[in-house]
């Protein structure tokens, strides 16, 4: 692939400055997501969106499709070299430019293997750990997702409920895989606007330590 013979991935190169959204399926990472990437300073990035993008006739394209018609999940080596293919686009482009820019991440890393993975490129500052005690009403949010995105992948009941235990089993653990002082817990049980005001109180104090204002 292009991205392995890019200087920017080599080896003792420049680390991302980066903040994660973790929380299980439905509890609106993706629209919290949305929401940051119109402000000036911040390039978010979601594992979903990455993937959908690729060509349904690529390589990654159809290793894609293979796995998430079945409800699961792009082998670890593979996501990360697609996420480096994706990174490295967007900074050529002008889109995202790791010197003024934050990082966030929804959905990737997924597992402790992918944290190890991504490790020697990203600069985990905070992880937001957004949680909703009604498993219920996250699954009518996917429902109601899929319905509006037209998204195959969240259509299937089965499906949805099984990536709620892959959940469970591999992405909550990698928690406990990062410093706990960089973790922080947010409700998200309530109005996509109150969410983002409390994951603003955590992200422009990094903002603003990290990076010179932006340009607007």
């Amino acid at each position: 692939m292009v991205m392995d013979n890019q200087p920017l991935f080599e080896e003792g190169g420049p680390c991302f400055q980066s903040v994660l959204l973790v929380g299980p399926p439905g509890v609106g990472k993706g629209t919290q997501g949305k929401l940051l990437s119109h402000i000036p300073g911040i390039f978010h990035i979601s594992s979903g969106d990455m993937l959908r993008e690729l060509d349904e006739n690529s390589e990654y394209g159809q290793l894609f499709q293979k796995h998430a018609t079945k409800g699961k999940f792009v082998p670890d080596e593979a996501t990360i070299r697609i996420w480096k293919d994706y990174v490295w686009s967007k900074i050529e482009q002008k889109v995202y430019d790791p010197q003024t820019d934050l990082l966030v991440l929804d959905g990737i890393p997924r597992s402790i293997a992918q944290a190890e993975l991504l490790s020697p490129y990203i600069n985990v500052i905070k992880i937001l750990f957004m949680v909703c005690e009604d498993r219920e009403v996250m699954f009518e949010r996917i429902r109601g997702r899929a319905l509006k995105e037209n998204r195959k992948d969240d259509a299937d009941e089965l499906v949805v409920r099984d990536r709620w235990n892959v959940y469970k089993q591999l992405t909550e653990p990698m928690i406990d895989y990062y410093p706990q002082e960089i973790v922080r817990i947010l409700d998200a049980d309530t109005i996509p606007s109150e969410v983002l005001s409390k994951i603003l109180e955590e992200i422009v104090p990094i903002q603003k330590k990290c990076f010179s204002l932006p340009r607007l």
